[in-house]
């Protein structure tokens, strides 16, 4: 049994790093990738952001190391990140017998979170930032 939590330690720990080292010598290709999504319906048709309009737009300039043209374009990926990162900060101290509670579970700050968000999404097509 004991065998088996230092394996499961050891993945914890290794998961990230295998996934950054693969995100970046892969970073072109995705890139890539990116270019070949049709364009957005609703903003082709209607003329119209919606609430993902920009985010492949923002992950190729995360993935070039560009944080400000990233937020520029859709700011989700990257908060997606940041909470990201905490819920694994959180896994790691669960995994290792700490029992840390980092991840927000508080229902104000959710709500809070999508009314700004809300609001964003209607006044990013008022104020054209693209």
């Amino acid at each position: 049994m004991k065998n088996n939590l230092k394996w499961k330690k050891a993945a914890v720990c290794i998961f990230p790093f295998a996934l950054i080292i693969t995100a970046y010598f892969l970073r072109n290709q995705i890139i890539y990738l990116g270019t070949l999504f049709p364009s957005c319906p609703s903003y082709t048709y209607l003329n119209i952001y919606c609430p993902g309009c920009g985010n492949t737009r923002s992950v190729q300039h995360l993935l070039r190391g560009d944080i400000h043209d990233s937020i520029r374009f859709n700011p989700i990926p990257l908060l997606g990140i940041i909470l990201g990162i905490l819920a694994y900060i959180e896994l790691i101290s669960y995994v290792f017998g700490r029992h840390k509670k980092i991840f927000p579970r508080n229902r104000v700050f959710w709500w809070t979170l999508g009314a700004i968000s809300l609001v964003y999404f209607v006044v990013r097509n008022f104020i054209r930032p693209f």
